[in-house]
């Protein structure tokens, strides 16, 4: 038996491939353990979106190999894939692999897993279980390091996303979260029919039992007409659309090697809300670009308070060694930092007018184990305790 410590840094796609290590090495006798100290071998599985993820990683790989001198210490990951000497160099212990290698590395690690795990049959400590149905991204983005670390695309078959999500649900899983990197670039084929990311939510919908399901993060070309409709027309499709927006000045968009610009961006918002009144809509907002001046933050600032969104995720501009906007002078620490706060400030203000407007409804939640959950649309709400953790239940909005 070979006691494992896991640790994940990063996106819903992380987590997932870190469950499904997990899954794999447990069918040749791995138990997870909760401390580093207790473990044989400690997995960190890394990301690599911004320099602060790489040195978060680093500092926890070092205070593996403080707390537990006889572990084996394996890094995976985005970070691992970049930058594979950094993490290296920390120490002769620290053993590396990539990416493309992940997959393969319960069994380089010395466990025999079987052909027939293709997928997660429960998802371990979570009321939500993540589905990863997609990999890679090969977007012109000048600013991101992503397409480098995970440049190869892939989908996940349909039969084995059909399969693993009946079993989810049959597990007490009452909500399902698709993820991927390039979500919207899902293809498959079933019984020789081609099937879009559209295309596999029909099929989804139709599975038995009593679940709903979550798009992570769908760029805004991706989100097309069909999937917008079809959550209008089946409620077990989530009224809520993740979609980066990055900047609302054209300009800066542009630099960013983005492929849209603002007028596109409204116009999916104001087609959602036509179809999905009550949907929300959040965003990805990347602050202090090296190019942004204080007319183009303002012009996104302004443009956001315009769309009244639900939310937003506002993370600051991070040099990524090897990508094009590397070669451009960043500004100061001191504007990024006001412009990120200023953005903050807007971002509560909008998940608080968002909430305002359901206050005093009912809306469907997928319990969690310390009293509250996700509403459909993604508001944070207590629900009755007694309602068993990953089931569907129905709690007001305050």
């Amino acid at each position: 038996m070979t006691r494992v410590f896991f640790q994940t840094f990063g996106c819903k796609t992380n987590q997932y491939d870190t469950e499904f290590l997990r899954t794999k090495m447990a069918s040749d006798g791995g138990i997870s353990v909760d401390e580093p100290a207790e473990a044989d071998l400690c997995l960190v599985n890394s990301c690599s979106v911004t320099a602060k993820a790489d040195q978060e990683c680093r500092q926890f790989v070092r205070r593996l190999l403080r707390e537990n001198g006889r572990a084996r210490i394996v890094v995976t990951g985005c970070y691992a894939t970049h930058a594979p000497e950094e993490l290296r160099a920390l120490s002769p212990r620290v053993e590396v692999y990539s990416n493309a290698e992940k997959n393969n590395l319960p069994a380089c690690v010395g466990f025999e897993v079987g052909p027939e795990i293709y997928g997660l049959s429960r998802y371990s400590a979570k009321a939500r279980a993540f589905v990863k149905i997609q990999d890679g991204c090969k977007a012109p983005c000048t600013y991101c390091i992503i397409p480098q670390t995970r440049p190869n695309y892939w989908n996940k078959p349909v039969v084995h996303v059909l399969k693993e999500v009946e079993s989810l649900v049959a597990e007490g899983h009452g909500e399902v979260v698709l993820t991927g990197i390039r979500l919207g670039l899902y293809r498959g084929v079933l019984d020789g029919e081609n099937l879009d990311l559209a295309g596999l939510l029909k099929k989804l919908v139709r599975l038995p039992g009593k679940f709903r399901i979550r798009l992570s993060s769908l760029e805004v070309t991706e989100v097309a007409d069909e999937i917008v409709e079809l959550a209008a027309a089946n409620p077990k499709i989530c009224r809520h659309f993740h979609i980066p927006m990055q900047s609302a000045d054209d300009d800066v968009l542009k630099a960013m090697g983005r492929w849209y610009r603002f007028e596109k961006y409204q116009e999916r918002i104001a087609f959602i809300r036509r179809h999905l009144p009550d949907c929300g809509l959040t965003a990805d907002v990347l602050v202090g670009f090296p190019t942004e001046t204080e007319e183009a933050f303002e012009t996104t600032y302004r443009r956001i308070e315009s769309l009244a969104l639900s939310g937003l995720h506002v993370f600051p501009f991070s040099t990524r060694p090897g990508t094009k906007a590397s070669e451009l002078a960043p500004i100061s620490h001191d504007v990024q930092r006001r412009r990120v706060n200023r953005l903050l400030a807007l971002a509560e203000k909008l998940r608080a007018d968002f909430r305002a407007r359901f206050s005093g409804t009912q809306r469907e939640v997928v319990a969690e184990p310390e009293g509250q959950g996700w509403t459909d649309n993604y508001i944070r709400v207590s629900h009755d305790p007694s309602v068993a953790s990953g089931r569907l239940a129905m709690a007001a909005v305050p």
